[in-house]
């Protein structure tokens, strides 16, 4: 009877105690996956226990936690609790992939999916088909990026992976917000923009916008320059005036200097004012200011200057006797006192006025003969002096023609003598003065 009592005591404590002294069979996925015993007190290594399928008696006393690792995978920890019932077939699933990112600057940051995981060095783990990008970033450096995959249909993700920022990147700030960006001739876009520059390699920025002078910049990203700048202000503000005129071979000027014929593209600069002159023969002179100053009115992108035709001109000649002293001796046949006659009568048929008359000297003066027109007021008078020798009668006849413009703005009088300059013309109604002289002086 006491026999039994006691076998039946050893049963119950059996059942009590399912864990006594069992022995599981653990199986990985992956047959080079190892087991590793861990310390119970610091989850550091304590023993290899094998590769790929182990047989493990739980122990007593312990945690009985067991790491499955193999590289490129995130390792998982299992515990058997001694007191728990097992399955004898144990298996665990290696799913996760694990990638040791490293980045250079040491500084740089680590993003995984936009989000700031760290600097320098991380561990990625990918769960079972999923994927996750990293990004790689520092200012002043052109970011990496990279997309990691843990699917059957996808690259395996590297064990390792080194990311190293060479490439530099200027934020460049544009202003107008719409004016465009170049870089070495292929547009990236209005507004700001990201500039890359290439290891070893220098680029052109261009930023342009109708109305406006363009931006240039080369940034070099070589030893022997100096670092590009993190951030660059590309500023438009000296604006740019495509000038054009017909007719097309109208002399532009500036300044007194000549800058161009037909067409031109002026620049004025910021706070200041640029006086264009446009000059042909023929057509009346045009001037405009192109100012580029707060409170007045904007240069226009481009501008068509169409010229009128001037009056001055078509009621006038080209004539190299404008302006110059000519001597006329006087034929023999005449008397001093009969060739003055003849001279006075052909002046005063072109001239209403005498200012000055005086025989004796063979002194001669006409007034100021004026015509208005749209550009510029034309002078004309005739002054007579005697000339020649003792010998012979003559007279020095000087056709004075003179050109004054108009700007519009000032008056012009015929006494303004500051603004009247010689014209190598005449008009038509003086046209033949100086012939006529000569001819009836010496017939």
């Amino acid at each position: 009877m006491k026999y039994k009592f006691l076998l039946i005591l050893f049963s119950l404590f059996i059942l009590i105690h399912p864990t006594f002294s069992q022995k599981l069979q653990i199986t990985a996925n992956h047959s080079d996956a190892k087991f590793i015993l861990l310390n119970d007190y610091d989850d550091s290594d304590k023993q290899e226990l094998g590769t790929g399928t182990i047989e493990y008696k739980l122990e007593k006393d312990s945690k009985n936690r067991i790491k499955i690792t193999k590289p490129g995978f995130e390792p998982i920890i299992k515990e058997y609790n001694r007191d728990l019932k097992w399955d004898k077939d144990q298996r665990v699933s290696l799913d996760s992939r694990r990638v040791e990112i490293s980045a250079e600057p040491y500084d740089a940051e680590i993003l995984v999916d936009g989000r700031l995981i760290g600097k320098k060095a991380i561990y990625l783990v990918i769960q079972k088909d999923r994927f996750h990008t990293v990004e790689v970033k520092k200012a002043g450096f052109a970011k990496m990026e990279k997309t990691y995959y843990n699917s059957p249909d996808r690259e395996t993700p590297p064990m390792k992976d080194y990311f190293q920022l060479k490439d530099r990147e200027v934020r460049l700030e544009v202003s107008p917000a719409d004016a465009v960006v170049s870089s070495n001739g292929i547009s990236l876009g209005k507004g700001n923009q990201d500039i890359q520059i290439p290891l070893g390699d220098c680029v052109t920025v261009t930023v342009n916008k109708d109305g406006f002078v363009e931006y240039n910049k080369v940034f070099c990203n070589k030893e022997s320059d100096p670092e590009p700048p993190t951030r660059e202000m590309a500023k438009l503000e000296d604006r740019l005036v495509k000038i054009t005129t017909n007719p097309s071979d109208a002399v532009i000027e500036i300044g007194g200097k000549r800058v161009g014929t037909g067409n031109y593209d002026l620049k004025v600069s910021k706070n200041a004012c640029v006086e264009v002159r446009i000059s042909k023969d023929g057509f009346v002179r045009y001037v405009k200011n192109y100012c580029n100053q707060t409170n007045m009115q904007e240069p226009p992108t481009t501008d068509f200057i169409e010229m009128n035709v001037d009056e001055a001109y078509s009621s006038s000649v080209s004539s190299d006797l404008a302006n110059v002293r000519i001597t006329v001796p006087v034929n023999t046949i005449h008397s001093s006192e009969e060739a003055w006659r003849i001279l006075s009568s052909i002046i005063t048929r072109y001239f209403d006025i005498l200012e000055t008359v005086d025989y004796n000297t063979g002194y001669l003066t006409t007034s100021w003969q004026v015509q208005n027109f749209q550009s510029s007021i034309i002078r004309t008078r005739v002054i007579v002096s005697s000339g020649g020798n003792s010998d012979q009668i003559a007279y020095a006849i000087k056709l004075i023609s003179q050109e004054a413009y108009l700007d519009g703005q000032n008056q012009v009088t015929v006494k303004d003598d500051e603004k009247f300059e010689d014209w190598a013309r005449i008009l038509k109604k003086y046209e033949g003065l100086i012939e006529e002289v000569q001819a009836r002086l010496q017939q």
